[in-house]
């Protein structure tokens, strides 16, 4: 499968888990928030990077919903170029390009409200990582033999952030995941986040 080929079929995957679950949260997280919350759920975007798998940036998203003010679940999307690095080691003499790494996952963040502006979480979840890649084999005469590659694994997420709430709809959060894999590596990253009201729309 080419490249963008791929990249068309993990979008759509994508798309496939988190328009629902989206619309889900908007529409009716207020019935799965539990009284007294003063929100249902939160949409997120955040910038950063990865390191273990050479230092490398990262983008990416997430939805989520809270069924507490101590739990909330989300799905996540991000999206780190890896350059000439994979997470599999490259066959011997092969040279590696192009190398990309998408990661669909879905977490649980056990919150500790331990002030009005300040909510430090821990992370548990797993989702799948793909990686695509071109691998150069130089032959015996010197010609070189291009092929596309793509590899899907299972990643376990954990870690830890920090939510601050810098008016009551919205904030910044820091965070550091760990993802264990056939390579394990550390994303750190800063995002911001919108809360979903229970009383949306």
């Amino acid at each position: 499968m080419s490249e963008s080929g791929f990249a068309r079929r993990f979008c759509r995957s994508a798309a496939t888990v988190l328009l629902p679950l989206a619309v889900f949260a908007l529409t009716a997280a207020g019935l799965s928030a539990q009284s007294g919350d003063s929100e249902a759920g939160e949409v997120a975007a955040f910038g950063g990077g990865v390191m273990g798998v050479g230092s490398h940036p990262a983008v990416g998203g997430s939805v989520g919903l809270a069924f507490s003010r101590l739990a909330m679940l989300l799905v996540e999307t991000s999206f780190s170029p890896l350059g000439s690095t994979s997470m599999r080691p490259a066959a011997p003499g092969a040279v590696l390009d192009a190398s990309r790494l998408y990661d669909l996952n879905l977490g649980l963040h056990i919150r500790i409200p331990v002030r009005d502006r300040w909510a430090p979480y821990a992370i548990l979840g797993g989702g799948a990582l793909w990686n695509t890649f071109d691998q150069t084999v130089t032959g015996p005469g010197g010609s070189a033999a291009v092929s596309h590659h793509s590899n899907f694994d299972f990643g376990f997420h954990t870690g830890a952030g920090l939510r601050y709430y810098i008016r009551d709809n919205w904030g910044i959060r820091p965070e550091v995941k760990v993802v264990v894999s056939k390579q394990t590596y550390t994303r750190l990253s800063i995002g911001i986040f919108y809360v979903i009201p229970q009383s949306w729309p």
